[in-house]
């Protein structure tokens, strides 16, 4: 097949989800580095599963350090262990996040707007259990 042989006059726009919306999700990528200020993260790249239309997304997850207080820690922690959760992954032990590409879980959306990339969705919760 060559370009020439598609048609995509009706090919649509990638669009978010609304706010609150619950929605199955897919982890389609997972980033891991440290941010400006060395601190180590991951960030897991979802679709949602059952619309085709949805953009894909990002969740930025600092990871518990030394430098964090107790506060920060606890949410950090808190945050980290929900994903995990929900997704049937060990809150425990060493992991490896290249294996989690293509695993499911629930979340209810966010939308945030950004300068650069305009509308987009966020987690606002993980749903764990479901």
């Amino acid at each position: 097949m060559s370009l020439l042989d598609i048609d995509v006059s009706g090919a649509q726009e990638p669009k978010t989800i609304e706010a609150g919306t619950e929605c199955k999700l897919r982890i389609i990528d997972v980033r891991q580095d440290t941010n400006k200020h060395g601190n180590p993260y991951i960030m897991p790249r979802f679709d949602v599963v059952e619309e085709p239309l949805a953009k894909d997304f990002t969740d930025y997850m600092e990871l518990p350090h030394e430098d964090m207080d107790a506060k920060t820690r606890a949410r950090a922690e808190w945050k980290i262990a929900t994903f995990l959760n929900t997704f049937g992954l060990p809150t425990s032990g060493q992991m490896n996040p290249e294996e989690w590409k293509g695993l499911t879980g629930w979340g209810i959306v966010g939308v945030s707007t950004d300068d650069t990339y305009g509308e987009q969705n966020t987690v606002r919760k993980y749903v764990v259990g479901k």
